[in-house]
Parts: structure tokens; sequence; C-alpha cells
């Protein structure tokens, strides 16, 4: 009896130690440097927005916060490294919405699940656009569908990976406008875009915020955007919604998130962070100068808008007869 009650006294005491040192651990965070990853390769809007967002963080959290890329496979190799982390608060993934929400619908063997990851807020959205480069066979809209349906198969459009909101982009433009371009993927905006300028490839597209540069300094050509209206800085450009094809209208925004198992203090701790970050008007102008857009939205709402997405993305996979690969 007595070696049962010494036995009960000891796990009692090592639960309670054990609870006392993961609110220690908690109360302590963050105690070291935070690493922001993105599964992307710089260049591209979640690269340039975690790079605006991360030091204010930083100033916030009062440690440094260092974003890592560790592009590859559309997302997920980024993706699996923050799965497979340390659910401690250290490893934090800077996320566009595609490794989340097309990529599951698209990837026979993804090595993560969307139920990895607990989201702490999203704070931008890039409006995406579709161009082509200038001295090419279009200089509008109309012009490059009627050369592409003159061209079957002979153009190409480039993207991020397959999987990513720039492939599902591109699929969309080519149902609404019953085009035939091969895919060429890439990984990451940045190399696609030194492809378009290259000549390698027709047609491409990503946010304003990776291309509006090229597209000011005449580089690249405009033909429409995905925006719901259209853009003030870009007010010639049509959007997919006016020319009828308002399920064509997918745009890139970003969020962070931890593993599921991170605790709750800690997730609050970044998630109060960044809903202070992310209404910081330098933070705002910033991201507007970037071509970017503020657009918070708090855990339980991103939480929402991934459920969303991701719903639609599977009744449109299954649409345009797409095959996981």
């Amino acid at each position: 009896m007595r070696r049962g009650v010494r036995g009960s006294v000891v796990t009692l005491v090592l639960a309670v130690a054990l609870g006392l040192g993961r609110m220690a651990g908690a109360a302590d965070y963050p105690a070291r440097e935070i690493e922001l990853i993105v599964s992307f390769p710089a260049g591209g809007p979640a690269d340039t927005s975690a790079r605006i967002i991360g030091p204010r963080l930083a100033a916030l959290l009062g440690q440094p916060v260092v974003v890592v890329n560790k592009p590859g496979g559309g997302g997920a190799v980024g993706a699996d490294y923050v799965a497979k982390a340390k659910p401690d608060g250290y490893t934090v993934y800077a996320a566009t919405n595609s490794p989340l929400t097309i990529s599951p619908h698209l990837t026979k063997s993804l090595p993560y699940k969307t139920s990895d990851f607990a989201p702490l807020g999203a704070y931008a959205v890039d409006l995406g656009v579709i161009t082509t480069r200038a001295g090419g066979p279009a200089r509008t809209l109309e012009e490059f569908v009627e050369y592409a349906r003159k061209n079957p198969g002979k153009l190409s459009y480039g993207s991020a990976g397959f999987g990513t909101v720039s492939f599902f982009t591109m699929e969309l433009f080519k149902l609404a406008y019953g085009l035939d371009l091969t895919h060429v993927p890439f990984q990451g905006t940045g190399p696609v875009k030194n492809a378009m300028l290259g000549g390698h490839v027709t047609v491409a597209t990503s946010g304003f915020g990776s291309l509006s540069p090229l597209i000011r300094s005449g580089d690249l050509v405009a033909l429409v955007t995905t925006a719901p209206a259209r853009v003030k800085e870009f007010p010639a450009v049509p959007t997919m919604a006016e020319k009828g094809h308002s399920e064509a209208s997918l745009n890139i925004w970003m969020g962070l998130y931890v593993p599921v198992k991170t605790p709750r203090p800690v997730q609050d701790a970044l998630a109060r962070a960044l809903a202070t970050a992310a209404r910081d008007p330098a933070v705002a102008g910033a991201l507007e100068k970037a071509g970017m857009h503020a657009d918070y939205k708090d855990a339980a709402e991103t939480q929402r808008l991934l459920d969303a997405e991701s719903s639609t993305v599977g009744k449109v996979v299954e649409r345009l007869g797409l095959q996981k690969q």
C-alpha cells in the first residue's frame, strides 16, 4: 500500500513539474531567434511580404525574426519542414494559400496535411495579373486570345510550380477562353519572371507585387487581372470578372501558421504580434509600395477562408478534370 501511495505521489509530482515546465516555457516565450519559413524563392509575394512584416514582428516580440527560404515542390518542401518542426513557436510558416488550399487537391503524396498547421492569421493579399512579354504577338487580352487560338499547342505558360495559385489561375484562364497552352513549371515566381523576360514562356501570372515593376518599365504587358475590381495603379487593365469569368478570380494571400501542437499561449503571443504588425501603417505602406495590400484576418477568419477556398478549389479541379500528380 505504502509503495502504491509513493508511486502515485511521484507520478503526481512529475505531472505537475511537466505542466509547470510548459507554463514557464510559454511565459518565457520568445527567448531566442524565430525562423519565418517561406516555401518559395526570393522575389515572390510570400518572400517579399514576409520580409516586410518580419522586422515589425521582431520589434514586438523582442527577438530576431529571420526569413528562411525553403523552396521546392510547389511549396511542399517548406510546408513539410514546418509541419515536422518542434512545436515550440520558433518555426513559423509564412505561407501563401496554394500549399494549403490547392496542392492537397492536385498532389498525390503530399508529405504533410493541412491539419498539421494552426493558423495565426492572414495579413496581406497580392492581386493577380496575367502578363506577356513586351514585343510579343499581343498587347491586349483580345489580341492574345486570338493569337493563342490560331496557334494551339505552340504557346506556353510559366508557373511557380504545379499546384500553386499561378498554375491554377492559368488553368482557369485556359478553360475560360478555350486555349491550348503548355505548362512549364518553375520553383517560384522569380524564375518565372526571368523565363518570361528571356522569351522562354509566352505568358505567366503572379501578383502585382512581383510583376508591377516590370509592367511599369514596359518589359511586360498586363493582359488581365484576377482582382475583384480594376486596380487603381493600372486602371486600363480589365478584370476576369468583368469579362464574364468571375470563377477565374483567384488571388494570392499570405498568412502565418505554426505546427498544430504548438502550445496555446505561444500561439496567442504570436497571433497578438501579427495582429498589431498587420495593422501598422508602416507595414501597410510597405506592402502597398511592393504592389500588395494589407488585409488582416484573425486565426478563426483565416481558418474559414482556408476551408472555403479549399472547397471551391476542389469543385473546380473536378470540373476541369485535373488529375493528381
